[in-house]
């Protein structure tokens, strides 16, 4: 994404970076987790990361070698919006007057990629694609650093992707579709994904304690039942029948056991071990400061789909 492509081995390696920490991982064949890890700093400087990755790289052997930066969430804006009449090589630049208003960033400072959304709805006339903004200046500050550190950056991607990842390496029916709901920090956000593709990215208005709110899991019941009707409906897609929580949900159980009870579905916590190989299991709690470049550092190559690999 973003102008960066990453042609992939059998080994991949992905490494998110944020204000004061990265976490840097790597898989082999999409099977076997190599490692992950993740280091936090006191202070927002980047010279004190780039030195604590570089060390880092030195000691895994990575010097020299090819990754993905994956962006975390608030690093970048992604819009639905409706497909241009033009080109889709040249759909992004075409967006770039489009955004006054509608995005946090310069005009004359952005970075753009878009990615299709598989023809959808009634007779499959509607033609929608998301747009992934990110200020240009930060998005070549963070390959800088990643270049200091001795890696060699030949590929951009963004969180939402990276989740899609992991949900189609965990996913038991491939003929339904299935959501994926994430907490990070403030954020919270339902994705909806069909046949390896993302269709659907929400925002909830749920913050960070929703778990420890008595009124939480009823919220949440209420966003995923909107989030069904509007599959069913306006997507027109098979209804979920699996619904994956990220690692911050861990310690939520009657939160999630309430979810299954009310929707007669498979509520599941999106667990690394269950779904790669691994020397020593990594707790849930360590898996949520890792699960991006984790995504990102599988490689798949899913049929038919230009436009929506985190690349």
């Amino acid at each position: 994404m973003f102008g960066f492509n990453f042609n992939r081995g059998k080994r991949s390696i992905a490494c998110c970076l944020g204000e004061k920490q990265f976490a840097i991982s790597a898989i082999e064949n999409n099977q076997k987790l190599l490692f992950s890890k993740h280091c936090e700093f006191a202070e927002k400087i980047p010279q004190l990361i780039a030195q604590g990755l570089a060390r880092e790289v030195e000691s895994l052997h990575l010097i020299g070698a090819s990754c993905e930066m994956i962006l975390w969430p608030r690093q970048y804006q992604l819009l639905l919006m409706d497909a241009l009449e033009v080109p889709e090589e040249e759909m992004a630049k075409a967006f770039r007057w489009r955004l006054k208003g509608l995005v946090e960033y310069p005009l004359n400072d952005l970075a753009i990629d878009v990615f299709s959304i598989p023809s959808h709805g009634v007779a499959g006339r509607r033609k929608k694609v998301f747009v992934a903004v990110t200020s240009m200046s930060s998005l070549k500050a963070k390959i800088e650093i990643l270049e200091k550190a001795f890696l060699e950056v030949q590929g951009v991607g963004i969180a939402e992707l990276a989740l899609r990842n992991l949900v189609s390496l965990a996913l038991n029916n491939e003929m339904a579709s299935a959501m994926v709901i994430s907490l990070e920090d403030k954020l919270c956000q339902l994705q909806v994904i069909y046949q390896n593709k993302l269709y659907l990215v929400r925002e909830l208005p749920m913050g960070r304690h929703l778990k420890e709110d008595p009124k939480g899991a009823e919220s949440m019941l209420l966003e995923i039942q909107r989030s069904i009707d509007y599959c069913l409906s306006e997507l027109k897609l098979p209804e979920p029948q699996e619904i994956f929580f990220t690692p911050m949900f861990y310690k939520a159980k009657s939160f999630l056991q309430y979810l299954e009870r009310e929707l007669h579905k498979e509520i599941k916590l999106l667990d690394i071990n269950e779904y790669l190989q691994v020397e020593t299991p990594i707790g849930l709690k360590a898996q949520q400061d890792r699960i991006y470049s984790i995504g990102g550092a599988l490689a798949f190559n899913f049929n038919n789909d230009k436009g929506q690999n985190p690349t």
